[in-house]
């Protein structure tokens, strides 16, 4: 030990005379690096005059990292105690030693230290972070750091200590790796010891609405609590119902841009407690104060955004009913944040922000922390510094050749008969005539007629295949062209034309034809055939019409003047083709009667003369 005493008081750095110093002491069987027992008799050593140190720097009444400090040559030397720490940790760094003494040493420190000291010792570990942090010694020493840095967080005062808090808590994230899952609160758990202390009976003398002031304190049990709101229906409905009337208080007394601007939020950060008062004479006043509106709603956000949070069990997850009310209750919130004076629209984004990054972190972390960084593309160097040239394809990229290479190859390939083969029209209008069978139950809106794409090629196939379905299309739609031997005989009759009608259809379209044949006949016969052919022609059928027509000739003679020859002629020559017309539909109306079998001998006798 005494060796380590005239070790810290010597000048220069500590790799110039550390190891040594330990050789001397400990005399070790190996030149560089001690095994376990020498280890843990030097650890002992370190840690006795760690303890010597600190009584002598308490009663001398000086501060523990200034202990020894001197002035030489117009300087301060370092003290007795930073200087022993320099030594261990050189020793850990060049892993002379075993790496977790120096953890060791600081927690000691850490424990035998009042709090004004330990903000020094702290400041101490800030400075080494970097050495402290290597992979080497982090390995051996996390566990202690962890363990220290947890132990001055629980002996400092949440509310007067607030910054050394901080720097604690802002050492660890750096300390620590993203990927370190202890710092993750895998069970959830809530410091429910954080009570928020208010009057629970109306006080004299005071003009508020006390009911209200008792309402906005109890929301403090459910925000450092938030899973018992989940299992306990009754919890969740005097919750809602308090939250709702905190709101529309709210919403009742809007803060105007003059109350906002008077509260200058940069001096309230700089005196900020993390709690306040609960007392019933400053309600009328912290209700005006922006910054305290502000603190109710965010918590209300961050108990919302908790109850919705990923990862959670189906008993832990809201119901559907609670899902709405809590929608509704956010949306009031995120509202009464925008209008909170000042900047309040740039407050809630912030806030948003904030949230969001935190549901990804917890993603992250119960998703087992897995690697986010993309590892560096290496990138090969050329010889000879040339630049390869990209493959240059025939047909463009490397797909089409190889698609050219495989045709020539495989000529057959494109021409065989099973490669491309067009379907019978039975086979491809077999399940339109499924669809069209009552029987089958097929609904409408499933039919294969609803399908363009089906009918279009149905009716390229039939046109080809089979003409007369195809004729069909214009009188029966799709379902026409349907061939017939597919279909159930109760649905065939409905497309299937009857024999007289197709007969009748055809001796009119005849009639028609032969009658426009004669018109042209007789216009382009001169007059004089035209005489002939009245001459000759059947005295006993042209008797009635010749007859019909007197009478109207003997008035138009008595009426008007004489007719003329040419008037006659033209007379002639349409009695002609009224004769011929009559004698045609006659013949038509008789082969018609014959066929239905309706008229007997003696009536196409008398039709026919």
């Amino acid at each position: 030990m005494d060796l380590f005493r005239q070790a810290i008081l010597r000048q220069g750095p500590p790799e110039e005379f550390a190891l040594l110093t330990v050789q001397e002491a400990i005399k070790p069987q190996k030149q560089t690096k001690l095994v376990q027992d020498e280890n843990q008799l030097l650890e002992n050593i370190l840690r006795l005059l760690l303890q010597e140190l600190v009584a002598a720097a308490v009663q001398s009444g000086q501060k523990v990292m200034k202990y020894g400090v001197s002035i030489v040559d117009g300087e301060s030397s370092q003290g007795q105690i930073p200087r022993l720490l320099d030594i261990v940790l050189y020793l850990c760094e060049k892993e002379h030693v075993e790496g977790g003494m120096i953890f060791q040493l600081l927690e000691d420190l850490t424990e035998m230290s009042t709090m004004r000291n330990c903000e020094d010792v702290f400041g101490y570990i800030e400075s080494k972070q970097d050495i402290l942090g290597k992979p080497e010694l982090f390995a051996r020493g996390k566990l202690v750091m962890l363990r220290t840095c947890n132990q001055l967080l629980r002996r400092l005062s949440k509310a007067n200590d607030v910054v050394f808090c901080g720097r604690i808590i802002m050492f660890l994230a750096h300390f620590f790796p993203l990927s370190e899952r202890s710092a993750v609160n895998i069970k959830g758990v809530f410091n429910t010891s954080n009570e928020t202390k208010y009057e629970t009976e109306v006080p004299e003398g005071i003009s508020i609405d006390f009911n209200f002031y008792r309402t906005l304190w109890s929301l403090q049990e459910y925000f450092c609590n938030p899973p018992s709101l989940i299992n306990a229906p009754g919890k969740w409905h005097k919750f809602t119902s308090s939250l709702t009337l905190v709101l529309n208080t709210f919403e009742a007394q809007p803060l105007s841009d003059e109350e906002g601007n008077a509260h200058n939020l940069e001096d309230d950060a700089a005196t900020f407690n993390i709690k306040y008062l609960t007392s019933s004479k400053l309600m009328g006043l912290e209700l005006k104060d922006p910054s305290f509106r502000r603190h109710v709603l965010v918590q209300c956000l961050i108990l919302f955004d908790y109850l919705k949070a990923p990862g959670k069990s189906e008993k832990e997850l809201p119901s559907e009913a609670m899902k709405e009310e809590i929608k509704t209750s956010e949306e009031r919130a995120k509202k009464l944040l925008e209008m909170t004076p000042p900047k309040g629209i740039d407050f809630l984004h912030s806030i948003e922000h904030i949230l969001e990054r935190e549901r990804n972190w917890v993603w992250w972390k119960r998703d087992g922390c897995p690697p986010f960084e993309k590892q560096p593309v290496e990138k090969k160097l050329v010889q000879d510094g040339t630049k390869k040239r990209r493959p240059r394809w025939s047909l463009g990229n490397k797909e089409l050749s190889q698609l050219w290479k495989w045709a020539d190859q495989y000529s057959n390939a494109l021409t065989d008969a099973q490669r491309v083969s067009t379907p019978a029209i039975t086979k491809y209008w077999k399940p339109l005539a499924e669809d069209m069978d009552e029987s089958a139950g097929i609904e409408a809106e499933y039919h294969h007629k609803n399908n363009r794409v089906y009918c279009w090629k149905g009716l390229r196939f039939s046109a080809r295949q089979d003409l007369e379905g195809f004729s069909r299309f214009t009188e029966h739609g799709i379902e026409g062209v349907v061939p017939l031997e597919l279909l159930p005989n109760e649905v065939r009759a409905r497309y299937q034309a009857k024999p007289s009608e197709r007969t009748k259809r055809t001796k009119k379209e005849d009639t028609k034809n032969s009658a426009q044949q004669a018109e042209e006949n007789q216009i382009a016969t001169p007059p004089s055939e035209m005489d002939n052919q009245v001459c000759q022609a059947d005295p006993e059928a042209s008797a009635a019409p010749m007859d019909t027509d007197a009478g109207m000739a003997t008035v138009n003679i008595s009426q008007e003047e004489t007719p003329t020859p040419e008037d006659n002629q033209k007379q002639s020559s349409d009695t002609d083709v009224a004769q011929e017309a009559g004698q045609t539909e006659a013949d038509t109306e008789a082969e018609t009667a014959m066929i239905d079998g309706e008229t007997d001998a003696e009536d196409v006798t008398d039709t026919a003369g």
